[in-house]
């Protein structure tokens, strides 16, 4: 049985927060020079990010953009601490005034 061929994946992600990947698209690479400057213009300008990725589908390669995301936050002492910094607000208690009766 023999696997299917790899070619390369652009996976197009987003930073919500400094502690979470969405996986927007994955798309084949443009074809050209001038369309390959034109969606990275896009890319900037919409806040998204993109891996290349070689992969045999389109499923392997967001898996794998996620797994190169997850050791890059966890590699990158700047990184962390953003992501650390962030969980940390998600787990304030929250006050309530005192209920009188």
């Amino acid at each position: 049985m023999t696997s299917p061929p790899e070619r390369q994946w652009w996976v197009v992600y987003q930073e919500p927060t400094p502690a979470e990947m969405e996986v927007v698209t994955v798309e084949l690479p443009p074809g050209d020079d001038a369309a390959h400057d034109r969606r990275c213009a896009e890319l900037e300008a919409s806040g998204h990010c993109a891996y290349v990725i070689t992969a045999p589908d389109e499923d392997a390669a967001g898996d794998i953009a996620l797994r190169v995301w997850s050791e890059e936050l966890v590699t990158s002492p700047t990184r962390l601490a953003a992501a650390d910094a962030y969980l940390a607000t998600l787990n304030q208690p929250t006050t309530r005034p005192l209920e009188t009766t």
